[in-house]
């Protein structure tokens, strides 16, 4: 999946029953689509990755979230799953954390930029669960989509998210757990700014 390929999930209210509509842009030539709504002037977007430890199967997530400016919102990093059995459960305990990190965050419309092309196919339901936990996961994560008006995914290269692996390992390593709204440590401020430079800023 490239960089450029963009799925979107439209959560809208209808005589108090909520319609998910999954649309999706070419390669995949299937889509359900009753109209095309385009990113608004106010969409926010999240980046996320994560860091596991095969030994201690702890998973660690960092989670940045950031306006239609590129200014800095809110960010997590820490520990997000404990007793974690594979790469999948990681990255969608990863996930799950910046779902709810947008949601109570109040980041919508909400673009999520993420590397793990597998989480995107589970909640898109081209691959099915292959156990119950797998499964649970998954609801929770769309459980957080029913917060939010709308959500695009983006499937992106490490490069082009750099500070959310960054952080990420630093949380691991040092088992740290942070959460901010403002006052940035001055080290996380540059991680962030560099990030920025070349990513939100051509």
């Amino acid at each position: 999946m490239g960089v450029g390929l963009i799925h979107q999930i439209i959560v809208h209210e209808k005589k108090k029953v909520l319609v998910k509509k999954i649309v999706s842009t070419p390669p995949f030539a299937w889509w359900w689509k009753l109209h095309r709504t385009p990113l608004s002037a106010g969409w926010w977007k999240l980046n996320y990755a994560f860091a596991y430890n095969r030994t201690s199967r702890r998973v660690f997530a960092c989670c940045i979230l950031r306006d239609q400016n590129a200014q800095f919102k809110a960010i997590y990093a820490g520990c997000v799953g404990n007793n974690v059995h594979n790469i999948t459960l990681a990255a969608l305990n990863a996930f799950r954390c910046a779902a709810g990190l947008a949601a109570s965050e109040g980041g919508d419309p909400l673009e999520i930029e993420g590397e793990n092309q597998t989480v995107f196919r589970l909640l898109r339901g081209e691959i099915p669960s292959p156990n119950e936990t797998t499964r649970e996961l998954v609801g929770q994560c769309l459980g957080e989509f029913n917060r939010l008006r709308m959500v695009w995914f983006r499937c992106v290269e490490p490069h082009a998210n750099v500070a959310a692996n960054r952080l990420a390992r630093i949380a691991m390593n040092t088992e740290q757990t942070w959460f901010f709204v403002d006052n940035l440590p001055a080290q996380i401020a540059e991680i962030l700014n560099i990030d920025v430079n070349g990513h939100y800023v051509p």
